[in-house]
């Protein structure tokens, strides 16, 4: 009878360790069931979903779970009392077709009215001309190149006197010596390929059309030369931004040729945008993405610099690490497709963030730092006790999203006290998408060289852009003058410095 009962006893252990092993299992696979979703949610909103990270909470309450009453109930929606009473939304009005430019030079075409037509056919008179019918409508002119022919005189010596020699102009000074190319040429090359995209293989394509035969190796020479000539404006942005006392920073990845691997291999451009006064923009570029290159950067900064979660601004030499809402949002926006209804809580949590933000945009600085304090921080710690409340699986999505928000919750909390601070990195995420757009049409850059060049010349295209300046007229100016101007005028050919002597290159407002 005792061995019958052991038996037992050991069959029933062996089923109780087949029980936990199972349930191992299960949670193993249920876990790669999870992760395997959320890669696969991910490829699909990569693929078909949309780019804009706006919130629309009407939609967010139709994807989701709408909420209970209850916790509607609950919940006081931050408001701010505004002087003027918000107008009502109306139908909008189609701009209309915008008048073409005053300064564009008009060529008439006179068409006339047929013979025949000219004629009354009543009384069979002469009609009298009475002027025109005017139409206005644009025309393209393919660009034209031009060869500058420069003639140095030279004066020779009078008769007796030949040991004097000869005299000749002197060589204009120049960014490039012994180029081939004049400034114009230099600034319509690097416009096209870093503020307009186009690779030096399609410029080359297109100066065939005009007879012109110039190899992309002797174009990215040039620019190599250009961005060499122009590294003292790109040190002195770098400067400016840092005194601006708030500054946003990102990273984004670039291939590089890699010739001794026979591929590419992974490099970086770092931006770095200014957080106070006129628009600035900085790029700057290294090989890895190690913490060396932020320290080195931000060496001897003593202000705040607003940037994601990556570990190696935790060393940075800086005076307040601000992190970012939009960052934030993210995480919480890829796990709604497992948490839908716990996502779409939170997702409006930080909606009503960004409304009081639109609700103080162009405030006085006193009133917006009343309202952060007291409003916006309320809302703040509303969002953590709401992640607090709930616990999910270790790895998962929301799991990551509570993580990030509770991990870095004082430096999320930061800018509710100082109405200088930004709630957000997307200034900086917008300056970086023109190197995002840039590396999907030339692919990859040639060199250390060219990753340095290219830092420097998108630094002032993007300086340029941000401050509505016409990026060709800018830099063939600068490449101008250049040679021959003090160091202690170097000021003056920054774009938003130089816009103010040359207001006919400011660009248009975008509508």
């Amino acid at each position: 009878m005792a061995a019958v009962v052991t038996e037992l006893r050991e069959e029933l252990r062996k089923r109780d360790d087949l029980i936990l092993e199972m349930d191992g299992q299960n949670k193993r696979l249920q876990a790669t069931i999870e992760t395997m979703q959320e890669q696969m949610n991910d490829l699909l909103r990569r693929l078909y979903g949309r780019k804009s990270e706006k919130l629309d909470i009407n939609q967010l309450l139709m994807d989701g779970v709408i909420l209970s009453a209850d916790a509607d109930e609950a919940k006081e929606e931050p408001t701010f009392e505004s002087e003027t009473p918000a107008k009502p939304r109306g139908k909008r009005k189609h701009p209309g077709r915008r008048p073409l430019p005053e300064h564009l030079p008009r060529h008439e075409i006179i068409i006339p009215v047929p013979e025949e037509e000219k004629i009354c056919p009543e009384t069979g008179e002469s009609r009298p001309f009475m002027g025109y019918e005017q139409t206005e409508k644009l025309e393209y002119i393919s660009e034209t190149l031009r060869v500058n022919v420069y003639k140095r005189e030279k004066y020779g010596s009078p008769m007796g006197a030949e040991e004097n020699g000869v005299v000749t102009a002197p060589v204009p000074p120049a960014v490039l010596d012994r180029c081939l190319a004049d400034t114009g040429m230099l600034a319509h090359v690097a416009v096209s390929k870093f503020d307009d995209h186009l690779p030096l293989y399609r410029q080359e394509r297109m100066l065939l059309r005009q007879g012109v035969e110039i190899s992309r190796k002797t174009m990215a020479g040039w620019m190599a030369g250009v961005g060499a000539g122009s590294s003292g404006l790109w040190e002195l942005l770098k400067r400016r931004i840092l005194d601006s006392g708030v500054v946003f920073h990102d990273d984004t990845p670039v291939k590089m040729l890699d010739p001794g691997a026979g591929k590419t291999k992974e490099t970086r451009l770092w931006v770095a945008v200014s957080g106070a006064g006129p628009p600035l923009v900085h790029f700057s570029f290294s090989l890895t993405r190690k913490q060396d290159h932020p320290q080195e950067f931000f060496s001897g900064y003593s202000g705040a610099l607003m940037c994601d979660d990556y570990a190696g601004y935790a060393n940075v030499d800086c005076a307040l690490l601000l992190s970012c809402w939009a960052h934030a949002r993210r995480y919480v926006e890829k796990a709604k497709a497992v948490e839908p209804a716990f996502a779409t809580e939170v997702l409006l949590e930080i909606a009503a963030l960004y409304r009081i933000e639109e609700q103080i945009a162009g405030r006085p600085e006193p009133e917006r730092r009343e309202v952060r304090q007291s409003q916006s921080a309320a809302q703040v710690q509303r969002i953590f006790a709401l992640l607090e409340s709930r616990t999910f699986r270790p790895k998962s999505p929301m799991y990551k999203a509570i993580y990030y928000i509770l991990h870095n919750r004082g430096q999320l909390m930061c800018y509710t006290q100082d109405p200088s601070f930004p709630i957000d990195n997307n200034t900086a995420e917008r300056a970086i998408r023109r190197v995002a757009i840039g590396r999907k049409n030339w692919l990859f850059l040639g060199s250390e060289t060219g990753g340095e060049t290219a830092a420097i010349l998108i630094s002032l295209l993007g300086t340029c852009w941000a401050n509505r300046v016409n990026a060709w007229a800018y830099l063939k100016d600068v490449l101008d003058r250049l040679p021959t101007l003090p160091e202690d005028r170097l000021e003056e050919l920054l774009p938003h410095e130089w816009i103010k002597n040359h207001p006919g290159a400011r660009l248009p407002q975008q509508r």
